[in-house]
């Protein structure tokens, strides 16, 4: 009897497993969109956006070291201090924790910082939350890339 079932156990167990993983590329798939939206609020400095899509407690580790409270990051889009004219994304990754997104990639931005212009990749961790039915970002850091 056991040899019977065993065979209609693995094929619902399989259809389980199926169903989840599918769920979670999913999932994966929201993160990322939700990291294209956030680069196009970035590029056209939407900060009513970009305050939907960053938590209250979000903070940034910026490239150079520096620590960057919401306030800060957004005030700085808002009055053009940051100013971003192109963000490409490359190599990202989505690791999912329950309600808790990491996603790591490389970006290739370009743009100016109180006038003066950048350019070039950084490698990133950006951290997400899942609530109100939408993915908020609450931590972030960069390092430059040679």
């Amino acid at each position: 009897m056991v040899s019977r079932s065993l065979p209609l156990l693995l094929l619902l167990l399989s259809g389980t497993i199926g169903t989840a993983l599918a769920q979670d590329t999913a999932r994966e798939e929201s993160v990322k969109a939700a990291e294209a939206a956030r680069r196009d609020a970035l590029l056209s400095a939407d900060t009513v956006a970009l305050s939907r899509m960053v938590g209250a407690e979000f903070f940034e580790i910026a490239r150079t070291g520096a620590l960057r409270p919401r306030a800060a990051n957004l005030c700085e889009i808002a009055s053009g201090t940051l100013k971003l004219l192109t963000i490409k994304y490359d190599s990202q990754a989505v690791k999912l924790y329950g309600d808790v997104a990491i996603l790591s990639g490389i970006a290739d931005n370009t743009g100016s910082y109180a006038g003066t212009p950048f350019s070039g990749k950084i490698r990133y961790t950006r951290i997400f939350v899942w609530r109100d039915g939408r993915w908020q970002a609450v931590a972030m850091q960069q390092t430059p890339m040679p």
